[in-house]
């Protein structure tokens, strides 16, 4: 082999390597609309949630990205209501596709229904506690971090 093949070859495999490791444009979206989030107070993080199968019979554990916003002056920690966009054994009063997988102090159904048709169709669970609310979601292109602070505000009104 000539010396010019060696050195191309080296050359395209510095440039490759090096290339593999520029995030994708995928990872970029979703590095900014996290960043936006957090901007706007919100703590974000992948997290599992795992159902109560016996319970509720929603029986599919969900991975996504959890965006959650506390609110440090109230003290209470007490679960109000969880939905999860899953089949499960009690659907009363909500949008088809959604069941409930907790529900101690059920919300007004009439504006859960309106928030729910609002979100997107990529938010698997909201969650709503005293002190705070979160939602996971697998991250749509058609979300941004207002959209998603903007249904958790709604949800913890409820």
């Amino acid at each position: 082999m000539s010396p010019l093949v060696i050195v191309i070859c080296i050359v395209l495999a510095i440039f490759g390597s090096v290339y593999m490791l520029k995030p994708s444009p995928r990872q970029q979206r979703l590095a900014a609309l996290r960043l936006e989030a957090i901007k706007l107070g919100l703590q974000v993080k992948l997290d599992t949630f795992k159902p109560n199968s016996k319970q509720t019979g929603v029986r599919d554990e969900i991975v996504a990205t959890r965006y959650q916003r506390f609110i440090p002056e109230i003290k209470s920690q007490v679960l109000r209501w969880c939905i999860v966009r899953q089949g499960g054994w009690e659907q009363e009063g909500l949008v088809e596709g959604w069941s409930w997988h907790d529900q101690a102090q059920p919300p007004d159904l009439n504006r859960l229904a309106e928030l729910l048709t609002q979100v997107g169709e990529d938010v698997q669970m909201i969650e709503v506690y005293d002190n705070r609310t979160s939602l996971m979601t697998i991250e749509s292109k058609a979300n941004t971090a207002e959209m998603i602070n903007d249904w958790l505000d709604a949800a913890q009104q409820l």
